[in-house]
């Protein structure tokens, strides 16, 4: 038994420092890239109808899109008419790797994180498109949290790991980036967000890691870690996520592994802590 995270709907957000009217988009291809990830996201090969019915589009158009990207090779159907990512989409992953291998290198602190835990455990890194799950090291228990995917980014404000870095950001980048986070949220929620959130980071800075309990995940409870470049700017976040039901247990050693874990990524990087551990505080 898994705890996934339902595929996403139609419907794209700038990345930070772009606003929504920075270009003009084609909805054909927003669509296009829709399909995609939902074929990626099924947790079995899906049909058509599954498709279009997760993406909220009509049978006929979601046609059109299959026989455009079986045609460029991202997707592949079957005899059976069940869907599946095309060879094609090897080139973007290779691509994201590309980019991501600089810190694989790390991955021996991850792996210990979840062997010492038992738990899924993720590292994370701030780049322009958000916090993006780099890593994942998938836990040993029979019912473990699943979900998030090497390369996911968003909802960085309910995601313990996306909180952990959110906290240690300057201002500028920080309303950015939550812009983007809370971009579906209906305009009094992000005002309570706005409210409560401040509150919440400066509460991240002091005790050194974010809480997640059930807002990203139903039923799974996540606890993150920031860790840093040499010179001192915020780099990403190291968490565990966890059943509900074993995190309340086992919260106080999950959280004390996690921040040892971070601590080694941060050395790792060339940065030692202050000793004082002062800082300033921050806005939202």
């Amino acid at each position: 038994m898994t705890v996934d995270r339902p595929a996403r709907k139609v419907g794209f957000v700038p990345t930070p420092g772009e606003s929504s009217n920075s270009g003009t988009t084609l909805q054909t291809v927003e669509r296009a890239l829709a399909f995609l990830e939902a074929v990626a996201e099924a947790p079995s090969p899906p049909q058509l109808r599954d498709v279009a019915q997760a993406i909220g589009l009509k049978v006929t158009t979601s046609y059109h899109l299959l026989n455009t990207l079986r045609r460029a090779g991202y997707v592949t159907r079957r005899a059976d008419g069940s869907l599946r990512i095309g060879p094609r989409a090897a080139v973007l992953y290779n691509g994201l790797m590309r980019h991501l291998a600089g810190q694989e290198d790390l991955r021996p602190v991850i792996e210990r994180l979840s062997a010492e835990t038992l738990e899924t455990a993720y590292l994370t890194r701030l780049t322009e498109s958000g916090v993006v799950v780099q890593m994942v090291v998938e836990g040993l228990h029979a019912v473990r949290v699943s979900g998030l995917y090497v390369g996911f980014s968003g909802s960085e404000h309910e995601r313990a790991s996306g909180k952990a870095v959110l906290a240690h950001m300057g201002d500028e980048d920080r309303v950015q980036l939550l812009a983007k986070s809370t971009a579906s949220m209906d305009p009094m929620a992000r005002r309570q967000l706005s409210a409560s959130l401040p509150r919440e980071l400066e509460q991240i800075r002091q005790e050194g890691c974010a809480l997640d309990e059930e807002r990203f995940q139903k039923g799974a409870s996540c606890v993150a870690a920031p860790y840093f470049h040499a010179d001192g700017r915020i780099a990403g976040s190291v968490a565990v996520s966890v059943p509900c039901d074993r995190f309340t247990q086992a919260r106080d050693s999950l959280t004390a592994a996690v921040q040892t874990a971070a601590a080694a990524v941060s050395q790792a990087l060339g940065y030692w802590a202050p000793a004082d551990g002062a800082e300033e505080g921050i806005e939202l």
